[in-house]
């Protein structure tokens, strides 16, 4: 018989691994297909000043409202000059994991700038 936590416990432990190979991403220029040796972390040290909980909030880079992945594409486009990677990627998926895992605990404030 299966414990009633062993669903909540295996979500958390996916969930964790998740925004752990985010990480692993975030810190890794090579993983992100960066031209110029740059990851994410140069910038964003422990995802710092990325603000998630702002989202969905207009980006003047990108003259319209923008969701989290739009702005990590961006990132990855031109400080990163690596490869845009689709929403569906696992490791789009990963990296907002572990961007927003970061900021745990933040009050949402949609559309602050």
């Amino acid at each position: 018989m299966s414990s009633p936590n062993r669903p909540s416990r295996c979500w958390k432990n996916e969930t964790y691994k998740t925004a752990l190979y985010g990480s692993k991403v975030f810190h890794s220029g090579d993983e992100l297909g960066s031209e110029i040796a740059v990851s994410c972390d140069m910038c964003h040290p422990r995802a710092a000043n990325t603000h998630p909980e702002t989202y969905p909030k207009f980006q003047p880079q990108l003259g319209r409202v923008a969701m989290l992945r739009d702005m990590i594409n961006w990132c990855i486009e031109h400080p990163v000059r690596g490869k845009v990677l689709a929403a569906d990627d696992p490791k789009m998926r990963a990296l907002e994991a572990y961007i927003i895992a970061q900021r745990k605990g933040i009050p949402l404030d949609y559309g602050k700038r």
